[in-house]
């Protein structure tokens, strides 16, 4: 009978291990799934254009050239090519400074 304790303690035991591992691994999957949610996140929206002025047409066009060149050279909408995001987001880091240099002029 205490052979039959001690076995039903042991696995008493070792459920508590499992239960402890289990709640472990629970929270490395959110975690891991909020870094997935941040890396696969669309890249922020383009700030809204600026109120209209003579130069509307041109504002318009310049806003318009900001989001293409987004789309095409933002690392993030490249996420599942890890070349492809690396190369573009190198010509972005070097070309978005230069965009923004132009739009506060």
């Amino acid at each position: 009978m205490k052979m039959m304790e001690a076995e039903i303690d042991r696995l008493r035991g070792l459920d508590a291990i499992r239960e402890d591992f289990a709640n472990l691994l629970q929270e490395e999957i959110a975690e891991l799934t909020k870094r997935l949610a941040a890396t696969t996140a669309p890249p922020e929206p383009p700030a809204p254009p600026p109120p209209p002025s003579s130069a509307a047409g041109a504002d318009e066009r310049f806003r318009r050239a900001k989001v293409a060149i987004s789309k095409v050279l933002h690392p993030n909408n490249f996420a599942h090519d890890k070349i492809a995001a690396t190369i573009r987001g190198e010509i972005f880091k070097e070309l978005w400074p230069e965009i923004e240099l132009i739009e506060r002029r």
